[in-house]
């Protein structure tokens, strides 16, 4: 009771008490909402099959592979990749975009074109160089283009692209931001990539990434998990692994071309880095029953649908079964079968989170599009056409004080004519 009267008497002890309550009521909320939705990396991982809530189809594409040895033994040349600039391949170690050489570029595209609508992508590299007091240059770039690109000028592709652009800048131009730093720019063929900016006009996400650079295991690892209704993910594992995932962005609305070809390029200025690619996995997606993965709603359904062994398993058997000569290839459906397979109760668990994590990446995107354009509605191609819609209002505007103008100016000569007083002769 004593210390009920104490706090009755002592606001100090009541301001105390209720702060503590806050604080306690803040952690019992938010630590709860964190286990109640999967991370970016986590849904990435189901869609990888690296998750026992559900299972995935995949096959690999094999066009868009990289692995050594880079050349063909017959005429060393790469089967599937054009090989531009100052690129030059060791065959049993790197694809080397460019050297720690200055002024450099180098470009890989794929010859054929993605065929997929949904996949995942494991790109394993290594960028590195002597620091030239703690700076390197220019950066690499992992491109979804609608055609290859020739070299350019934008981390050794050319500017004004139609389609997606990663953009690994170890180079800081403008005065935004600390570097190295990753820039994820959707290009429609007319948008212009600004170096002197970095491209902060035309950035629609990013993220810091300065373990990226002269990592100890002498690789870094980029996971890309894209969806045909846009959901577009983007990782990266510091150590080179593959266990350790950390989120760049997680994106809901960016639509590749229909037509999207692979690449990987790389660019030196004054100063330099040496740009390698070790390594490309690239899988499509499809749901047990061979129908192409088309969103993450889709997810939802297979953990809730795969509770019990059925039909899909079954399906998942006949494509392992089919081509074995494919399997041991590396091509072909690829099946992952968890060990354990979850009680409906946790795959109704599993669902809940999947939903929270959808509604809570939706969230996120509305806070960035806040933040940078003011409006949470508000995308990075309606932003740039509202810029353009003010700039031409103010053109107009510009015209009609002009007009205004020239048309005051003529009315005051015309009533300062009509004031002058007529001249008349010796004959009037």
């Amino acid at each position: 009771m004593s210390f009920i009267n104490n706090v009755k008497r002592s606001k100090p002890l009541q301001g105390l008490i209720v702060i503590a309550l806050f604080i306690a009521a803040y952690f019992l909320i938010f630590s709860g909402s964190a286990s109640d939705s999967y991370t970016p990396e986590e849904i990435n991982s189901m869609l990888q099959n690296k998750n026992d809530a559900v299972e995935v189809a995949k096959v690999e594409l094999l066009p868009q592979a990289i692995k050594a040895p880079y050349l063909e033994k017959s005429n060393y040349k790469s089967k599937n990749w054009d090989l531009k600039g100052n690129t030059i391949v060791k065959n049993n170690d790197y694809i080397r975009l460019t050297g720690d050489i200055q002024r450099q570029t180098g470009n890989i595209f794929s010859k054929f074109p993605i065929k997929a609508e949904s996949f995942e992508m494991e790109l394993t590299f290594h960028i590195h160089g002597k620091t030239n007091n703690g700076f390197v240059g220019d950066g690499m770039a992992i491109w979804f283009l609608d055609k290859p690109s020739d070299i350019g000028d934008v981390f050794g592709a050319q500017n004004n692209f139609n389609g997606l652009g990663i953009m690994i800048d170890t180079y800081k131009n403008g005065k935004r931001g600390s570097f190295p730093y990753v820039n994820i720019m959707m290009g429609n063929g007319q948008l212009h990539y600004d170096k002197d900016t970095d491209g902060f006009e035309t950035r629609i996400a990013g993220c810091k990434a300065h373990e990226l650079l002269n990592p100890k295991s002498q690789k870094s690892r980029a996971r890309i998990v894209y969806v045909q209704d846009g959901y577009f993910s983007l990782d990266f594992d510091y150590n080179g692994n593959g266990e350790e995932w950390h989120n760049c962005v997680t994106l809901t609305k960016i639509m590749l071309p229909p037509v999207k070809y692979l690449g990987l390029s790389a660019e030196t200025g004054g100063l330099s880095a040496a740009h390698d690619v070790l390594e490309n996995k690239m899988y499509e997606l499809f749901n047990p029953d061979g129908t192409p993965v088309k969103s993450i709603q889709e997810l939802e359904k297979l953990v809730a649908k795969q509770a019990t062994p059925g039909e899909d398993e079954q399906f998942l058997d006949e494509q392992v079964e089919e081509d074995p000569v494919a399997e041991k290839r590396g091509g072909g459906r690829h099946r992952f079968i968890p060990r354990k397979r979850l009680d409906p109760k946790k795959r109704r668990k599993t669902v809940s989170r999947l939903l929270s994590a959808e509604k809570r990446l939706k969230e996120r995107e509305r806070q960035l599009r806040l933040e940078k354009y003011g409006d949470a509605e508000t995308t990075f191609f309606t932003h740039m056409l509202g810029k353009i819609w003010k700039v031409t209002i103010y053109f107009i505007y510009f015209v009609l004080v002009v007009l205004a103008l020239w048309f005051v100016r003529i009315v005051y000569r015309v009533q300062r004519q009509k004031g002058k007083p007529k001249t008349t002769g010796l004959l009037d």
